[in-house]
Formats: C-alpha cells, sequence, structure tokens
C-alpha cells in the first residue's frame, strides 16, 4: 500500500468536506467515506485537524447544544383573530391525511377534514376558504394586507 503525502490527504479531506455542503458529516464519518471511497485509511486525528484548519464552524453546527429553536409566547389577541392551521401525517400511510384549523385564542377547532393530500396548496387553500365562508368572514388582520 502506498503512503500518502500529507498534502495529498489534505487534498482528500477537503474533497470529502465539500461533498457535504450541510456540514453533517463529522471526522469519524468522513474517515469511514473515505476508505469506502478511496481505500485511504487516515486517522481521525488527522481527519479532525484537517477539517479545524479549513472549517472550524462545522463543529458548532454540529454540537448538540447549538441547535436552539426561536418559541414566542403565545398572546391571544381576541376570538378569530388569529388561526393556526396544519397538516396531521400521522394517518397518511394508511390514506387519511388530515388538516385542521385552530383558534389561537380559545383553543377552539374551527374545523378538520379528511383529504386526498394535506400537502397540496390547491387543497389547503380550498379548506381555508371554506372555513372563513363557515366563519362569516377574514378579521382585519388578515385583510389588511390586500
Amino acid at each position: 500500500m502506498k503512503m500518502l503525502d500529507p498534502k495529498e490527504a489534505e487534498q482528500l479531506v477537503l474533497d470529502q468536506m465539500d461533498l457535504d455542503p450541510a456540514q453533517h458529516q463529522g471526522p469519524r464519518v468522513i474517515r469511514h467515506k473515505l476508505a469506502g471511497r478511496t481505500g485511504n485509511h487516515l486517522t481521525r486525528k488527522f481527519i479532525m485537524g484537517t477539517m479545524l484548519t479549513h472549517d472550524s464552524k462545522g463543529f458548532d453546527k454540529r454540537d448538540p447544544t447549538s441547535k436552539k429553536i426561536h418559541r414566542e409566547p403565545k398572546v391571544p389577541i381576541g376570538i378569530n383573530e388569529r388561526w393556526s392551521a396544519d397538516g396531521h401525517d400521522k394517518l397518511y400511510g394508511i390514506g387519511f391525511p388530515v388538516w385542521a384549523i385552530v383558534d389561537d385564542a380559545t383553543g377552539r377547532w374551527l374545523d378538520a377534514w379528511v383529504v386526498p393530500s394535506n400537502r397540496m396548496g390547491g387543497v389547503v387553500l380550498y379548506l381555508f376558504l371554506c372555513a372563513v365562508e363557515d366563519v362569516g368572514g377574514m378579521s382585519s388582520q388578515y385583510t389588511a394586507g390586500i
């Protein structure tokens, strides 16, 4: 087996990093992918050093404590001022996708439908307009931008 020059080995690591633009692969994964793709076995320490030298931000992205979800508390404005709508996919696999609308202030379900697909914009738009018609119109919050 031929020994790799450090510059060649570094280039192999950089090429493998280029195949992962989202920076999801850590040193262990890159090590295994390089071994499988090129047949060259590099140490994890060498790979980690190369990654730290060329793109240290990837380590920050993969840190489990860095994935914070920004949340804001709900502040109900009033009845029918703001609705939450969502597709529920638990039953999608057996042919029962559900799409529902809930009033934010009261938590009351305005309506829920079993539809052919809750992922199609046309279906969701039609159901939203049906809910608006059932309620008797939209609040001023929705019509201000129209």
